[in-house]
Order: structure tokens, then C-alpha cells, then sequence
């Protein structure tokens, strides 16, 4: 591994008696001034260049806030009011087991116990640290784990649930980190998590690298993690050989054990857990009630889906009836985003955000300008158009293509409205504060979710059979006798 050069002074002297012998040189080679102020100039720079790459290269501290007790409070409040949402929504469901973390929660504030967490990709010796823990006396009431490894061609979310869980983490590498591992660092520090990275299995560099490694790490998790937090550690040192003389004057030859080399991170663990005990504490309860928080607003969003549903399938064979009756194309654009505002203003009251009338019309000419911007609308009439050609019968009735597109649409525009429904909070969004590149995004996903062959076969075959049945209404249905397609997402 190359070596940096760490002499700035050395050769900013260098430098100076460079630029020093040429300026006494200067007198005497008066025809070349040119020449030599290139030269200098050459020097000056390298000065500049050596003075400003040392001061780049200090680390700017990060600064970590402190988490309130009130943002905790608040945390619990919001689990509180998503879980209460839940129980009147679904008096049906057994909710028993949140309730009960939910009451559980408040005494977290007074716990003396910490949860510190080893973690690590697979190989960074995170057994062997836990081993070399547990057997010193950091603090009082700790508790360690060790998280299954990260990164693995197995893996789930385990090893970030329980990292996440615990109240301090002490991340491993042997070497430089991966940008998959450092964005993992950089969530966790989002979520309140105290992090100390340990470059371990530092005796197997020689002096420089390990220097080398320990700043580059530093450097790369700078606005992450504390300076004073990334330790270099040798958890299980290699073992080194002894020779011993006999007075025979043979030689012996043994391997001998190393003891560990974490006496860095020992002593940093002590002042954390001395001073910033409480702060660790907040930070897992302030986890702990988001997680209980998105635990009941996954449920509540999968009882309000099942509503939604049927509602969205019953507005959009009214969109489909209205568009075959209009034979006029703008007609038939008017009536569908009429249709999809009434939709938006249901599918809203679901969800407790309650838009108004005029807001749902304005949530639904923006979807419309989205889908054609997105050329969802000449895509998808063409896709319908070419599946209606196998029936003839229906590919003659003019209004066919744009009674079906019409309905297909107006799916899209509901799912997508209940993608971006789901990640409000309850009462929080409104027509005037939507988020038009959250909408974008929902749409486009969920366009993506239902443009699959099967899917719109069977969406046509549907709404065929309603439109042979009663052309002249395009297949009207009574709200509440919606068919159901076969295909849900």
C-alpha cells in the first residue's frame, strides 16, 4: 500500500531554499528573468499547494446534537395517536400486544441498563471483541450483543433492527469502509444512534499504514461520527514468534499470544457511558417509539387499503361509462378528471386527510398533466388499443378505447393517491401543500407495478365483458357491485 507523504514542513522548506537561490541567482541571469519567474512562480505554488492540502486534510468536528426528552415525548404521543387511529378504524383487529409496548414506553426513561451493540461485516472479529469485552469491566449494567453480519448474500434486516435497538453500536472494519457501509452509518446516525467505528485488526499493517487507514476512515465518516470515536483496535492480535537460546546453544521456537490492543476503546467507552448515559437512553426510546409508531400505522394502512379498493374499482367503471358516452375526446377528458376529483375526495377521507372539493380538483389536474407528461396516457391507450384488436365486436365501438383507458387511469390515479396517502400523517397533507415530487414518484411506481401484460389482459377482458353486456352505458355500474380484478398490487 503506498505511504503518503506526512512532511509538510519539511518540504514547504524545500520549497523556500528553492525559490531563495533562485531569486540570488536572479541578478546574475538578468536576460532569463522571465525564465526564472516561472520558476518562482512554480515555487510559490507548491508552498501554496503543501499549506492548503495540510489544512484540508484537518478534520472538521462533527457537532452532535443532543436529542431532547420532549422530541421523545413527542415520538410517544405520535405511536399514541396512530395506535388509538388504529383501534377505532379497526375495532376488529388485536392490537393488544402495541398497547402494551405503548404503556411500556414511559418507563424507558428511567432504565439503568444499556444494550451495546457489536457490529460488523462478516470476518471483522466481532465475536473475538465481544469475548475481550465481557471479560473487562467497562461500566456497570452493560449488556453486550452481537449482530449477525452485515452485508451478506443472505441477508435481512435483522442485523440493523438490533443495531438500531441497542443503545450504543460499535461498528468493525479491517480496512477501509464501502459506501454501502457508510450510507448504513449515515442512517444510523438519522435515527439518533451513537456510533463508534473500530478499525480492528490493526497489527497487521505495518506503522504508516495503520496510520494511513485510521485517517482515511476518519475522513470518510467526518460529518458521521466523532473524531475521537474511530479507534483503531487489534481484538485477537496475531500470534508472534518467540525464539529462546539454550544453554546448549540450540534455539527454541514457540508462537506466543498476543494480549488484545483495545485499551483506546476501553477508555473512550468509560467517558461515554459516564457522560452521555442519558443521551443514549433518549436516543433508543426515541427509536423504540417510531418503530412502535410504524408498526401501527403498517397496519392501519393495510385496513384502510381494503377499503380503498373497492372504492377506486367503483370510480373507475364510472370513469369508463362516462368516457364511452362522451364521443368528443375533451369531453371525455373533463368528465374523468371529474370523476377522479370525486374519487380523490373519498379516497382522502379514508386516509383523514379531507380534502376539500377544489383541492381533489386540483390533486387531480395535476395527476393528469403528470400521467401525459410522463406519456402514460399515449402509452397506455396504445397498449389497450392493440389488446382490444383480438375482439373485433369491441374494437368497432368507437368509445371502446377511450371507456377502458378512461378506467384504467383513474386506477392509476387512485393507487397512486393511496401510495402518497400512506406516508402522511394523519390530517397533515392538503391539495395546497402537496408534494409534487413524492406524487411523481408514487406515479410512476405504480404505473410501473400495473403495466404488465397479464394484469391489463385481465383489465380488458373486464371491461369487455361490461361493455358487451350494456354498450350503450359503456357498462354503468351501481356503486358498491364493482367487479374486482384478479390481479391486486
Amino acid at each position: 500500500m503506498a505511504t503518503k507523504l506526512r512532511k509538510p514542513i519539511l518540504v514547504a522548506g524545500m520549497a523556500i531554499c528553492l525559490l531563495l537561490w533562485l531569486w540570488d541567482s536572479l541578478h546574475e541571469k538578468i536576460i532569463a528573468v522571465g525564465e526564472w519567474s516561472i520558476w518562482g512562480a512554480i515555487a510559490l505554488g507548491t508552498i501554496f499547494w503543501m499549506l492548503q492540502k495540510n489544512s484540508s486534510n484537518k478534520l472538521t468536528p462533527v457537532i452532535l446534537s443532543p436529542i431532547k426528552r420532549e422530541t421523545v415525548e413527542e415520538a410517544i404521543a405520535q405511536a399514541q395517536n396512530e395506535i388509538a387511529t388504529l383501534a377505532v378504524e379497526a375495532p376488529q383487529r388485536d392490537i393488544a400486544s402495541l398497547k402494551q409496548q405503548l404503556t411500556q414506553l414511559p418507563a424507558s426513561f428511567n432504565r439503568q441498563t444499556l444494550q451495546l451493540a457489536i457490529a460488523g461485516s462478516r470476518g471483522t472479529g466481532k465475536t473475538a471483541l465481544k469475548h475481550v469485552l465481557e471479560s473487562k469491566k467497562i461500566a456497570e449494567n452493560i449488556e453486550w450483543v452481537e449482530t449477525a453480519p452485515f452485508f451478506t448474500a443472505t441477508e435481512d434486516n435483522t442485523p440493523q433492527e438490533t443495531a438500531l435497538a441497542s443503545d450504543l453500536v460499535l461498528f468493525l472494519t479491517t480496512g477501509d469502509l464501502t459506501e454501502s457501509e457508510r450510507q448504513m452509518l449515515e442512517q444510523m446516525k438519522r435515527f439518533h444512534q451513537r456510533i463508534v467505528l473500530l478499525f480492528n485488526k490493526q497489527d497487521r499493517y505495518i506503522p504508516e499504514e495503520k496510520e494511513e487507514i485510521l485517517q482515511q476512515l476518519r475522513q470518510r465518516v467526518r460529518e458521521i461520527i466523532l473524531t475521537e470515536d474511530v479507534i483503531a483496535i487489534a481484538a485477537s492480535p496475531n500470534f508472534i514468534k518467540v525464539k529462546q537460546h539454550q544453554e546448549d546453544g540450540s534455539v527454541l521456537e514457540r508462537m506466543e499470544t498476543q494480549p488484545a490492543q483495545i485499551d483506546p476503546l476501553s477508555d473512550r467507552l468509560k467517558q461515554i457511558l459516564s457522560q452521555k448515559r442519558d443521551q443514549l437512553v433518549l436516543g433508543a426510546t426515541w427509536r423504540e417509539a417510531m418503530k412502535l409508531k410504524e408498526k401501527a400505522k403498517a397496519i392501519l394502512n393495510e385496513v384502510r387499503r381494503d377499503r380503498a379498493i373497492p372504492a377506486i374499482e367503483q370510480y373507475q367503471w364510472i370513469a369508463a361509462a362516462t368516457a364511452f358516452a362522451n364521443p368528443v375526446a375533451t369531453l371525455d377528458l373533463l368528465a374523468t378528471a371529474t370523476v377522479n376529483a370525486q374519487m380523490l375526495v373519498d379516497l382522502s377521507a379514508i386516509y383523514q386527510q379531507k380534502f376539500s372539493l377544489s383541492q381533489a380538483q386540483t390533486t387531480s389536474g395535476t395527476i393528469g398533466k403528470l400521467m401525459v407528461q410522463l406519456g402514460i396516457v399515449e402509452l397506455s391507450t396504445q397498449t389497450i388499443g392493440s389488446l382490444l384488436k383480438s375482439n373485433a365486436l369491441t374494437y368497432m365501438a368507437g368509445g371502446a378505447v377511450q371507456g377502458i383507458s378512461a378506467a384504467y387511469l383513474t386506477r392509476l390515479a387512485g393507487l397512486s393517491a393511496i401510495e402518497y396517502f400512506q406516508e402522511q400523517e394523519i390530517g397533515m397533507a392538503s391539495g395546497d401543500g402537496l408534494n409534487l415530487e413524492r406524487l411523481t414518484q408514487k406515479l410512476t411506481q405504480v404505473f410501473a407495478a400495473n403495466q404488465r401484460t397479464a394484469f391489463l389482459q385481465s383489465f380488458v377482458k373486464q371491461a369487455v365483458v361490461r361493455f358487451q353486456t350494456n354498450p350503450s352505458s359503456g357498462g354503468a355500474i351501481v356503486l358498491g357491485t364493482a367487479i374486482k380484478p384478479s390481479h391486486k398490487f
